[in-house]
């Protein structure tokens, strides 16, 4: 009877303090929502910063767009047509309309084209059944820009060819944004590059319905690449970035593929006695070599125009004339000539070009470090190399826009105020540090290249 009466009492009391309880936790304030992971923040400020280098490259690349000068050259039309035929358009059809969007974009230009648009329209039209295959298979053995913009033109018709180059000439920007990351730029000097590239002569080329945005797209994904590849940054992925580069750009343009390829195995073969870690020379020397070798098969197995039948086109005004019997020794003089005789004088009367082109080496020099400038520096030479390969005085400007490359990244190192510094390899899964509310608001995206770059104040 007893302890019936004290495990009642019991019961009571334990009642009485789960109701205390609950009265306290009524009066308690609910606990506040968990904070964000700082790797949830990192990725948002990278992602705010890619933002950022989209909306500025789009409005620089409208404003380039919009300049006198016309957004489209004969070649055009050859690309217009290709996309339009891989868009499902007959070939009649596409004839149709690449004419009128090549036509109407030199209508639109400075110098006005001698043909009226009537004319014009009536020569492009026939222009596929009157040109020489052997001209054709030029444009029809390098379809990676056609097949890049054949989606945009599939949804909005003739002015898809427009919307893919926009879209292209944009991801260009962001590419140059990336690339000055994984060299050890600062955000506030990443977006100056970007700034510097659209308005020197890549932003105007960019901006033109021709191959050179998807072109120098994947060679600055290809830079991207190898300068992760040798600071031992994310080894895989940049690996397969470089290769995958290289491969795209020798379907857009094979002789910027294989100009870069080489210059890249070659530069990277010399610096190997020099080099304190091999094996990153070793890999990029390979896989640039490869998909060199790779290509020049593919194009002999395929019979595709190389580098002779280039010269045969230069030579013989597109195949209208014969063949000539001594491509080489012809090139050796155009090339000398063009030169000695054309760009030589005019780096002369413009003494801004030349500055320019020594205040970039003194920034990539001084400010960056060798093992991320040399793969800048033969990315350049190799628009000079290109141009020389097809001597015409009227296409250097677009056939060596490349050179302008190192140059925005060079000017915009000199804005710092010390070198960068070149990311220290970890040997251990790193912890995240918390984030200072000092800190640039983007400048987390370093961290998902892999890379630490130095916090630059204005």
């Amino acid at each position: 009877m007893t302890q019936r009466y004290s495990d009642a009492e019991d019961a009571e009391d334990a009642e009485d303090i789960e109701g205390a309880e609950d009265i306290e936790g009524a009066d308690r304030p609910e606990a506040p929502p968990p904070r964000p992971r700082p790797r949830d923040r990192r990725w948002a400020r990278a992602a705010a910063l890619v933002a950022i280098a989209g909306l500025l490259g789009s409005g620089l690349w409208l404003l380039r767009w919009s300049g006198a000068a016309s957004t489209a050259t004969p070649d055009t039309f050859w690309y217009a047509r290709d996309a339009l035929k891989y868009a499902g358009r007959s070939e009649a059809d596409a004839d149709r309309t690449a004419a009128k969007i090549t036509c109407g974009a030199m209508a639109r230009g400075h110098p006005r084209p001698p043909l009226t648009h009537a004319e014009c329209l009536s020569y492009r039209t026939r222009l596929p059944r009157e040109a020489p295959d052997r001209f054709q298979r030029i444009f029809t053995s390098r379809p990676g820009y056609p097949l890049l913009a054949a989606p945009f033109v599939r949804v909005m018709g003739a002015t898809g060819l427009a919307a893919a180059t926009a879209a292209l000439g944009v991801a260009c920007g962001v590419a140059v944004l990336v690339l000055a990351l994984a060299i050890g730029f600062g955000p506030l000097r990443a977006l100056l590059a970007e700034a510097l590239f659209y308005l020197l002569p890549t932003g105007l080329w960019g901006s033109r319905m021709l191959a050179e945005a998807p072109m120098m797209l994947c060679l600055l994904a290809a830079l991207t690449g190898t300068v992760l590849l040798l600071r031992g940054r994310a080894v895989a992925a940049a690996s397969g970035l470089l290769a995958c580069s290289l491969a795209l750009l020798c379907v857009i343009k094979p002789a910027n593929g294989v100009a870069l390829g080489a210059a890249l195995a070659a530069g990277a073969v010399v610096l190997l006695p020099f080099a304190r870690s091999r094996r990153p020379f070793v890999a990029v020397s390979g896989i640039a070599a490869a998909v060199v070798a790779g290509n020049l098969w593919i194009s002999s197995a395929l019979r595709l125009p190389g580098v002779g039948e280039t010269l045969q086109d230069t030579f013989t005004r597109h195949f209208r004339q014969p063949d000539v019997p001594d491509p080489w020794h012809r090139l050796a003089d155009a090339a000398r000539i063009l030169w000695t005789g054309d760009i030589g004088p005019r780096l002369l009367d413009h003494p801004l070009i030349p500055a320019a082109f020594l205040l970039a080496a003194a920034g990539l020099f001084l400010r960056v470090g060798r093992d991320a400038s040399w793969p800048l520096v033969a990315a350049g030479l190799t628009g000079g190399l290109v141009a020389s390969m097809h001597p015409l005085v009227y296409e250097f400007d677009r056939l060596s826009v490349v050179v302008w490359i190192p140059v925005a990244l060079g000017l915009a190192a000199l804005a710092a105020s010390r070198p960068a510094e070149r990311p220290r390899r970890r040997n251990h899964a790193p912890s995240t540090p918390p984030t200072s509310p000092n800190r640039c608001p983007c400048q987390e995206i370093a961290g998902s290249l892999g890379t630490t770059p130095t916090s630059i104040v204005p």
